[in-house]
């Protein structure tokens, strides 16, 4: 595909620079600003060397990163366009085409290609969903998830609050808690952006313990994170979640963490703060060698509270959720029938 495009789209994307992030040392720590870098010049050769180099086992990323312009280009050299199938006369013109609909098309023509004639597992060639207008894979869940009859999953009809007579024991009652939280309706959060968090706490039966330690029986940290639909009808999340304030042990309490996936309902008040919100799922997740290489990846630090405020806390960057696995509870693993986890 590389070889298809444009010489001035090449040499665009050789010295593109890459996401900013990486692998941070301890989270919070302040680290020098790099100074700005002249960009290098390179021939279409070296570009072409330099493009391949960085995205020949990443397609999706060498879409994401390309215009709506060069898309369409590289879509009309391939004769590919949306609604046809792989190698199939175009259908419609590619400059007529958004850029979403031409990322989607080239990569389904690209994973054709590279699987040709044989049946590939989705766990070998994942399908990408279109989230943003990118291209975004989903990894496989890796924690427990309650079950869905459909996907992407519905909205959970209204229900009335049932939490727990007492704090849950175990591990079971707490996710049974958090099955019967799924559809309860939060009621208006005003102004305080932790009262739906602090609402689904107490449907769950948890006990107000030190901000230092996980919330439920020091061993795990309940989190609600807000998705929504995207306009293609897969669910996103929207906002990077708080983990913890600055000087507070964030990696210890992802450690093992039960997050509550909530969505607004009911619309919102005169452009203000949603009227009302629910829990639409929820998903455990324990650690291990690769969420803690997620976890550093992504937490990153900003300001807490109003304008002006000199509070910072720590915060986990959204694409988090696609490859930690959340994600996919929301919006199925991409089989006709994706498996639901099974209860330890």
């Amino acid at each position: 595909m590389i070889s298809r495009l444009p010489p001035e789209a090449i040499r665009r994307l050789a010295v593109l620079r890459g996401p900013r992030g990486g692998e941070p040392g301890e989270p919070g720590e302040r680290r020098a600003v790099p100074r700005p870098v002249p960009r290098p010049v390179f021939d279409v050769e070296q570009a072409s060397e330099h493009v391949l180099a960085r995205w020949a086992g990443d397609l999706c990323g060498l879409l994401n990163a390309m215009t709506r312009g060069e898309l369409a280009e590289l879509a009309a050299q391939l004769g590919v366009s949306p609604g046809a199938g792989a190698g199939a006369a175009s259908t419609a013109a590619p400059a007529t085409v958004r850029a979403p609909a031409l990322r989607a098309a080239l990569w389904a023509h690209g994973a054709a290609l590279e699987r040709g004639a044989a049946e590939v597992s989705p766990a070998v060639q994942p399908r990408p969903i279109v989230l943003g207008g990118h291209l975004v894979i989903q990894a496989a869940p890796r924690g427990l998830f309650p079950p869905s009859a459909r996907w992407p999953r519905p909205v959970p009809p209204p229900r009335p609050a049932a939490p727990p007579a007492s704090e849950p024991e175990a591990i079971d009652e707490l996710l049974a808690a958090a099955d019967r939280a799924l559809g309860v309706r939060l009621g208006s959060r005003g102004r305080d952006k932790g009262a739906w968090g602090m609402r689904a706490a107490r449907l769950l039966g948890l006990i107000e313990r030190s901000e230092r330690e996980p919330d439920w029986r020091g061993d795990v940290e309940v989190k609600t994170v807000a998705i929504a639909r995207d306009p293609g009808g897969w669910w996103r999340v929207v906002e990077d979640p708080a983990i913890a304030m600055i000087g507070e042990p964030a990696l210890a309490k992802l450690a093992r963490t039960l997050w509550l996936a909530r969505c607004d309902v009911g619309g919102a008040v005169a452009g203000g703060p949603a009227r009302d919100a629910t829990i639409v799922s929820w998903y455990l997740l324990d650690w291990d060698p690769d969420i803690a290489r997620l976890a550093r990846r992504d937490l990153h630090d900003r300001p807490k509270g109003p304008a002006g405020s000199a509070t910072r806390a720590l915060y986990l960057h959204k694409r988090f959720f696609a490859d930690a696995g959340l994600l996919a509870t929301l919006n199925g693993t991409g089989r006709d029938a994706p498996a639901d986890a099974e209860r330890a």
